[in-house]
């Protein structure tokens, strides 16, 4: 009885340490976001991809795509991951390949979130991500088809 008391605590400790952690983002928590010009409701991780690499310019309204990105961190690390298939020096190596070539021009990048937000809200056909809690109704929610 006592032991399991104490592993019943343990438990607890752990995931209460877990949570107490801002850096640590629970999986669901990363969202996409878009302009509420952006057309879509929803992209498929192949859409996603796409417009991280700079390989869809234009949304079907014919409105550019403007792209944004946080500066590094966790959530960029699995953002990236999930639907670019790349790590983060990948990812900077790769638009740093793109723009000498003249592929094409790299994401504007944000250190916060709030001001990736403020940008999508106020940039027509732009996209970014962030986590749930940064989230405000100036921009949209652009679901993710599995």
């Amino acid at each position: 009885m006592r032991r399991k008391c104490l592993l019943g605590f343990v438990f607890l400790a752990i995931v209460g340490m877990y949570y107490s952690f801002p850096g640590i983002a629970v999986a669901d928590d990363l969202i996409v976001i878009g302009n509420r010009s952006v057309p879509a409701s929803e992209l498929s991780p192949t859409d996603i991809q796409n417009i991280y690499l700079g390989k869809k310019k234009m949304w079907d309204n014919g409105v550019k795509v403007e792209v944004a990105t946080l500066g590094g961190g966790e959530l960029t690390d699995r953002f990236l991951k999930a639907y670019v298939k790349k790590n983060s020096s990948m990812y900077n190596k790769y638009w740093k390949k793109q723009v000498f070539t003249g592929g094409g021009k790299p994401p504007v990048t944000f250190e916060r979130e709030k001001d990736l937000v403020e940008y999508v809200s106020k940039t027509k056909g732009a996209v970014g991500y962030v986590t749930s809690q940064s989230y405000t109704d100036s921009v949209k929610i652009l679901a993710v088809m599995h």
